[in-house]
Order: structure tokens, then C-alpha cells, then sequence
């Protein structure tokens, strides 16, 4: 494998930027974040459900669950770059999990999963944007877990932040 260059450092750093607002987005629910790593008309496909998305949908999708979800957190792993002039693929392992309310009293849905996002971007004036993201599912897990009311308390007490972002 050739060295790196200062080029292709600086592409990998915009696209780590534009994965990672996907996460930002979806953690905190600043869906704005999306327009910071997909472009306007971007494509994204839920493999484990044969559907396809707009971004529009995406955030529809996601939402679902506001009523019910304490928190969730979407940790991205080691990615793979295939960055050919102003087109890349890439391939992230991410790791996520989500904490919401459940029917059983004292008892928390704790969903934990696997996947990876397999993209296709694109670099514009604004920087490097998803195209095309493909989300392959490789595991999950649901319990029902008890937690603690102090716990309980202090993850409350995170939600009540309009925004954690300056910008």
C-alpha cells in the first residue's frame, strides 16, 4: 500500500465528518446535522427491511420511537476507504444502543446492536456527502433491564438540553 498523503488524510477527515454527523443527527435529534453528511437527494437502504429512504423518510423513521426513547448512542468503529478523485466507498462498523420506556413498570427496553454502513460519497463545494448509504444489520438485542431512579434522574435531566452544539 502506497503512503499516504496529505490529500487523502484531509479526505478521510471530511468523510469521517460526514459519517459521523449521521450519528450526531440521530443521537441528539439535530436532524439539521443530516445536511452535513448526506446530500439533498440521497438514498438510503434498510437492508433488513428492503426499504429504501429519502432523507425525509429517514428522519420519519427515526423519530418513531421519541415517544418511548431516553437515549440512544451510535458508536462508529474502524472504516474502510476506497477514495478514488472526487467519489469515494467506504465500509463502517458501528455499534449502537438505545435506552426507552417499556410497558412493565420498572422496567427499561435496552436495544442494543451491530451494523455497517456501506457508502457511496460524493465531494461538493460543501464538503464530502453521502450519496448512496446501505445499512447492513448483524445483530441486535432487546432486554428488558432495570434502572436505577437516580440513574433514572440524571438521564432525565440530560434530555431537558435544547442542543449541545454551538453551531
Amino acid at each position: 500500500m502506497p503512503a499516504l498523503t496529505l490529500q487523502d488524510l484531509l479526505d478521510r477527515a471530511g468523510i469521517d465528518d460526514a459519517i459521523n454527523a449521521y450519528s450526531h443527527a440521530l443521537d441528539q435529534r439535530e436532524w439539521r446535522f443530516l445536511e452535513k453528511g448526506f446530500t439533498k437527494d440521497a438514498q438510503i437502504t434498510l437492508l433488513d427491511r428492503d426499504q429504501v429512504l429519502d432523507l425525509d423518510g429517514l428522519v420519519e423513521l427515526l423519530s418513531g420511537n421519541d415517544a418511548t426513547r431516553l437515549g440512544g448512542q451510535h458508536l462508529l468503529g474502524n472504516t474502510w476507504y476506497e477514495i478514488d478523485g472526487d467519489t469515494a466507498h467506504t465500509v463502517t462498523e458501528t455499534y449502537w444502543t438505545t435506552l426507552q420506556t417499556s410497558e412493565e413498570a420498572d422496567r427499561y427496553l435496552l436495544i442494543r446492536g451491530t451494523a455497517m454502513y456501506v457508502d457511496d460519497l460524493v465531494r461538493t463545494e460543501d464538503g464530502w456527502r453521502i450519496a448512496r448509504r446501505a445499512l447492513a444489520l448483524k445483530s441486535v438485542t432487546r432486554d428488558l433491564v432495570p434502572v436505577r431512579e437516580d440513574d433514572l434522574e440524571n438521564i432525565r435531566h440530560t434530555l431537558t438540553k435544547d442542543s449541545w452544539y454551538k453551531s
